[in-house]
């Protein structure tokens, strides 16, 4: 049987709350979830995600994404559906 280290990590009490709700939701925990990020760094050999120093989207994707949203326009469910209703203009 392996033995087992202890690891003590500060994050905000913000942060952590708002994790731990959604670890509920996933049925897994904190403790879980951090072995499951240690194990994909071992198998992988890197941080299992990107890391950037930009904002994504940034703030002028965010605004054209509320502007968008702002819009009255339709939705499609499919491409066919799309290409139907265009066909119809």
């Amino acid at each position: 049987m392996d033995t087992t280290m202890q690891i003590r990590v500060r994050v905000p009490a913000r942060r952590m709350k708002k994790v731990q709700a959604l670890f509920d939701e996933m049925g897994t925990d904190v403790t879980s979830a951090i072995n499951i990020f240690l194990a994909q760094v071992e198998l992988n050999h890197r941080i299992p995600f990107d890391v950037t120093a930009s904002e994504v989207p940034n703030a002028a994707t965010r605004a054209a994404m509320r502007e968008a949203e702002a819009m009255d326009l339709p939705a499609y469910n499919t491409v066919a559906e799309f290409m139907t209703a265009l066909k119809k203009k």
